[in-house]
Order: structure tokens, then sequence, then C-alpha cells
């Protein structure tokens, strides 16, 4: 049924992502991220590629106003966003459907000193005598974790408040691109405890992807 699914999804002239995005919240911390927070995005200036790093604190930046949170300097922020992303290496599967695929299964590593395994792609039979092929899955995630901007200025502690985890694998290796994707689906969680991982689907047209790139 699963493979069954991802060909119906293959047949849309539209290609659709699949992400699978996990919202966490501490139950014994005082608050959550509050409406109307401020934030100051973090970046990593030990990232391999700067330029990306810096292109994807201006995403944040975006997504952060668009969703009600103002964006100021470090010294007066109320939260403080830390970020990280990353693609696994490419797994090559058997499968029944043209590109993108749902996300099933982990991979990857972030730094914060965790690491996650490669991913589990499970394959069956064509359905209705399609033909199937051999392709490269990628897994891809972006993880974003917010903390309290006064303790952090102080103290330089780093609790979290909310954690985000969007993945999702497929044939795209442009990480670039996926990030979009990734981005608007995290943030379609913000600050949710969602209980367990969610699938969240957006479209290649879809306009807040759009508001990104342009």
């Amino acid at each position: 049924m699963l493979v069954i699914g991802l060909w119906l999804s293959g047949c849309s002239s539209v290609s659709t992502f699949y992400i699978k995005v996990n919202g966490y919240t501490d139950p014994s911390a005082p608050a959550q991220v509050k409406p109307g927070g401020s934030f100051c995005v973090i970046e990593n200036h030990e990232a391999q590629n700067p330029l990306l790093e810096k292109e994807i604190k201006e995403k944040l930046n975006k997504l952060l106003l668009t969703h009600g949170y103002p964006v100021t300097t470090f010294e007066k922020a109320d939260y403080y966003l830390f970020f990280g992303y990353g693609m696994g290496e490419p797994r090559s599967v058997t499968v029944a459907t043209p590109d993108y695929f749902g996300s099933i299964g982990w991979g990857g590593g972030y730094g914060w000193g965790g690491g996650w395994g490669g991913p589990s792609v499970y394959v069956g039979m064509p359905w209705g005598g399609y033909a199937s092929g051999s392709a490269s899955l990628y897994d891809r995630w972006l993880l974003i974790k917010v903390v309290e901007g006064p303790a952090y200025r102080t103290q330089k502690v780093s609790r979290p408040v909310w954690v985000g985890e969007a993945r999702s694998v497929g044939a795209s290796s442009d990480l670039r691109l996926v990030l979009n994707y990734l981005l608007v689906a995290d943030f379609k969680e913000f600050g949710k405890n969602t209980g367990q991982a969610v699938t969240v689907q957006i479209g290649e047209g879809s306009p807040e992807v759009y508001s990104l790139t342009h």
C-alpha cells in the first residue's frame, strides 16, 4: 500500500515533498515559546559553507517575521534560535515511483553531538504493471533549537524551550533546494509538542517556499 500511495503521488503534475516533523517541548520548563517573543538567529561560524549558513539564517528570519516573531539583536532577544542541517550518503534502492519520496527513514547527524542511522526504505512489487527501476535516495534533515535569551546571555545555559526536527528521504541531492521545504515544514509545527512525528506535505508551487527564494 505504501508503494501504491507513493506511485499515485508521483503521477501528479506537481511534485510533493512528504516531510516528517517532530516537535519537542520540555514539560518541566517554566514557559514555552510565547506569542510575539523576539528572536535572534545564531549562525555557526565554523560551517563548511558560510554563505549557505547566512542564506539559511535570512530564510529563518523571514519565517519568524511571517509567523509573528520579531527579529532583534543579540542583546535584546527573548529567544535564540540555533539550527543544523545535513544530508546522508546516497543509498541505491529499487522503487516503483518517480523522484520525490515520502519520509520513510532517518539518517545523518547534527552538530550537538547526536546522530542517526541511515535511511530505511520500504519497497514492494509494482502495482498495475507499473515498471520499477533503481534510484539513489538521500536523507535530508533540518534541526532547529530554541533557547531562552536571558539565561543564555547571562549564564551561557542553552536549555532548550523547543526543538523541531524535519526530515525527508528523496532523490534530490540538492540540499539547498530541499532545505526550503524542510524550513517551511518545521515552522508549521513551530513551538508545538507534536507528541510524535507528523507528516507535512508541501507542493512544489507552495507560496511559502516561493517567498523564501524571491
